[in-house]
């Protein structure tokens, strides 16, 4: 009789377990499935020994973007978790971070991934935690490129409080901490991002040196469309107003952005489009620009040579097609951001042009409904000039200023250049002494200021170009790009003349042979 050995024995009884275990769990569950078809809800938690689903958890995330955009609860969370983290008795570890060009007394803290902080309101305890969202598409191993999440919980019966009552007081709360914190920023993009910096720039829309008309009705053109809200929305228009801005350099193109800034406490977004890869690029960075905002795009006139329009084919104007096709803007698709349906993806905006060159920009961009303000920007009258002497100085009179008006009607000159003189010393009589010289001077044809203007503008004589070659006949290699080197003007004819003849020296000597010893 064969016997049983001890492991076959333990092996059984290991066996019975499992049977008994899953049938006891089998009949459990069928049970509560049973009696939660009869029992309420808060009976079946008693008799189960669960907790009562007042006393549940639950969860509202908070994701870093809304689609393509910001999220402003996201924001709003972070400006009111910075409060609660200041506050806190122990977090084990906090991040603090100081905004560019900010003082001291603006120092943020915000909150690391995986950490959580507690706060009360209405008699409930509600936990903020910070985590890191991958995309799942393509998980990336940078955290800085992961999205932020706010995880707020709390318990279930505070349900209709959270959403009723604390989440509004913390948007509130953060606008309020918004409005007493308030600071005009710069950003600026960079390899598809907006970076910000504090923009530091006093210039009021009273201290910018132009015509008072001018000026007035720039002030009344802006103050209507802070207030003109609902008349855009009865008219099916995006709350948006464009401005170009023109006129030769030193005019005070860029003090007068900066006073508009000022003057409606706008953030500042200077586009630089070169350094935007793509339209899609493009259309990504203006999505995210904040309401109440101003975008900019300096020298526009320079800035679109980069980004040729294209004909339906793809071509560009000169039938070629680019090898940028697909990796710079085209003016087509900085005009659909101006005015197309992506136009309308926020609102309260201000889109401003500056140019030296008003003639040279591509008239699409002049058409009516993108540019609804031609402010020019001239050369420095007598007003003007009075201006910056009572900003700089403090002079309203001067006996030097009828000589100054009459020299103004007769010179042109930028008010840089006579803020220049008038910065260059804290005596008063001798800033106004150092300006009539510049006039005069100015008048005279001399002095070493006197081009100034062309040297900004690049008018005069220029270096022609140098022209490729023609492809050479067999035996005449060496004269051809003579020809070519002998053609330069300036002072590099001679310089030409003598790579030309080194280089007619190689044609001859091993050009054919090139590569070979």
């Amino acid at each position: 009789m064969a016997m049983t050995s001890p492991n076959n024995k333990a092996l059984e009884r290991y066996k019975s377990a499992v049977t008994v275990a899953t049938s006891v769990v089998g009949a459990a569950m069928l049970l509560r499935r049973l009696i939660a078809d009869i029992l309420p809800g808060t009976a079946l938690g008693g008799l189960l020994l669960l907790p009562p689903a007042s006393a549940r958890r639950h969860v509202v995330l908070i994701e870093e973007f809304d689609g393509a955009l910001y999220n402003r609860v996201f924001l709003a969370a972070r400006a009111y978790v910075s409060t609660l983290l200041a506050a806190a008795p122990s977090v084990p570890l906090m991040k603090a971070s100081l905004p560019r060009g900010a003082g001291a007394e603006h120092v943020l803290l915000a909150m690391r991934p995986g950490t959580a902080v507690v706060d009360a309101f209405g008699g409930a305890d509600l936990t903020w935690r910070l985590s890191r969202k991958h995309d799942g598409s393509r998980r990336r191993a940078a955290a800085e490129d992961a999205r932020a999440v706010f995880k707020l919980s709390f318990e279930a019966r505070h349900k209709d409080m959270v959403l009723g009552s604390y989440l509004p007081a913390v948007m509130a709360r953060a606008e309020a901490m918004s409005q007493e914190q308030r600071q005009t920023k710069l950003y600026s993009n960079e390899w598809g991002k907006w970076r910000t910096v504090r923009l530091r720039n006093a210039s009021t829309l009273a201290t910018v040196a132009m015509d008072g008309a001018l000026r007035e009705a720039v002030v009344d053109d802006l103050d209507m469309f802070l207030t003109r809200k609902e008349y855009y929305r009865q008219t099916g228009r995006a709350w948006k107003r464009g401005y170009l801005i023109h006129g030769p350099p030193g005019t005070g193109k860029s003090s007068l952005v900066a006073a508009i800034s000022n003057h409606l406490h706008f953030d500042v977004y200077d586009l630089d489009i070169g350094g935007v890869r793509s339209n899609t690029e493009l259309r990504k960075l203006l999505i995210r620009m904040k309401n109440r905002s101003i975008l900019l795009v300096e020298d526009v006139d320079c800035a679109l040579t980069t980004a040729p329009r294209r004909d339906v084919n793809g071509e560009g104007p000169d039938g070629s097609s680019p090898a940028s096709k697909n990796h710079k803007v085209t003016l087509s698709g900085l005009l659909n951001m101006v005015d197309g349906l992506w136009s309308s993806s926020g609102q309260e905006r201000i889109l401003i042009f500056t140019t030296n060159h008003k003639d040279r920009l591509d008239p699409a961009l002049l058409r009516p409904g993108r540019m609804d303000m031609h402010v020019y920007m001239g050369y420095c009258g007598f007003v003007a000039f009075r201006e910056l002497a009572a900003n700089y100085h403090g002079v309203h009179d001067h006996p030097l200023f009828a000589e100054i008006e009459n020299l103004l009607r007769e010179v042109e000159v930028a008010p840089a250049e006579v803020a220049e003189k008038l910065l260059a010393t804290d005596d008063a009589d001798a800033a106004v002494e150092m300006a009539v010289k510049l006039l005069r001077d100015r008048k005279a044809g001399t002095g070493e200021d006197a081009g100034y203007i062309k040297q900004k503008l690049h008018v005069g004589p220029r270096r022609p170009r140098r022209q490729p070659a023609p492809a050479p006949r067999r035996g005449v290699v060496g004269s051809a790009r003579r020809v070519v080197l002998d053609e330069e003007v300036g002072g590099s004819s001679r310089r030409g003349q003598g790579r030309g003849s080194g280089t007619a020296r190689r044609g001859r000597g091993g050009v054919r042979g090139r590569g070979r010893r």
